[in-house]
């Protein structure tokens, strides 16, 4: 196979995919399933007694939302490695976009491999946090 035979060539643009308000139900659901019990995320206080604004999203679950929008944009692909790094908090009650571009094709194990830069970004559009997801295609 050669890069002219990958069906995501390097460079590919997904589109946009945004996400509603990220509000405390959906917050505390999250806390609950994952056991992340972190006051900083469901109590106000808490989290401004730590010098934030106010509560904040669990980076976990903004990952999560992350692989939403890629299994939306490759259903066809399995997800071998997602990583991430977060650059600032996403506060309760804000709503996310995420956006994505291939920026490695190659092949592996006689399939095309695919690595995407996956940014989540907040309605100012500075990104909150960034990830790579490796996608076997």
């Amino acid at each position: 196979m050669t890069a002219a035979d990958h069906p995501l060539p390097f460079g590919t643009v997904f589109p946009d995919r945004h996400f509603p308000a990220v509000d405390m139900a959906m917050v505390r659901r999250y806390a609950a399933a994952s056991g992340d019990d972190n006051p900083i995320h469901v109590d106000e206080a808490a989290a401004r007694a730590v010098g934030l604004p106010g509560a904040i999203v669990q980076g976990m679950l903004l990952m999560g939302l992350a692989d939403t929008a890629l299994a939306g944009w490759l259903p066809q692909g399995t997800c071998a490695k997602l990583s991430s790094r977060f650059a600032m908090p996403v506060a309760v009650g804000t709503a996310v976009t995420i956006s994505a571009r291939v920026v490695r094709a190659d092949h592996a194990e006689g399939r095309a491999r695919a690595t995407l830069r996956i940014f989540v970004k907040v309605p100012d559009g500075k990104a909150a946090a960034l990830a790579e997801a490796v996608v076997l295609l």
